[in-house]
């Protein structure tokens, strides 16, 4: 693991470290990391999913994002999808500007406690087994019927050639 410390250029102290690797890429330091930071559980943070009231979890930070939500580039739907959940990976994945990442300080409402567990969501495929136990069951006489049906128009296309042929 690397530690870096970062220096104030003005007053030569340490500033707060990076909260992310897409931060440190960034070089943004922490937002509102004051002492009167409001900390909200998961319980509350997932009460707002809605277009009308949407907050997002994002590197243990918890945005309002409901004023933004027509200004984002991306649509609204692609915030509101990631309420109820950490959003960090999908705020990473994308690759936000650098002003994107500065504008989220006026959406920042407060920290996500420790002790409150996040959602993570993950893709289930449908099981094979329920997706065949709806269909029914294949005959044999359709699968005989695959195969034979080919093999009957090669046929009947030959023997029209053929025919044809002779009597020309």
């Amino acid at each position: 693991m690397i530690i870096t410390i970062r220096f104030d250029t003005k007053y030569r102290v340490p500033t707060p470290p990076l909260t992310s690797i897409r931060h440190l890429e960034l070089g943004v330091e922490d937002q509102e990391m004051t002492s009167d930071s409001k900390i909200l559980s998961f319980e509350e943070v997932s009460k707002h999913y809605l277009k009308t009231d949407c907050w997002l979890i994002i590197s243990g930070k918890v945005y309002d994002v409901t004023p933004f939500l027509d200004d984002h580039p991306g649509g609204d739907e692609v915030l509101v999808l990631a309420t109820g959940k950490d959003a960090t990976e999908d705020f990473e994945d994308v690759g936000h500007s650098k002003n994107a990442i500065e504008m989220m300080k006026d959406y920042y409402v407060g920290e996500l406690g420790n002790s409150t567990t996040v959602q993570k969501t993950t893709y289930k495929p449908p099981s094979t087994t329920a997706s065949t136990s709806n269909q029914a069951p294949a005959s044999s006489s359709t699968s005989i019927l695959t195969f034979v049906l080919p093999i009957l128009i090669l046929v009947l296309a030959y023997a029209l050639y053929y025919f044809a042929k002779k009597e020309v």
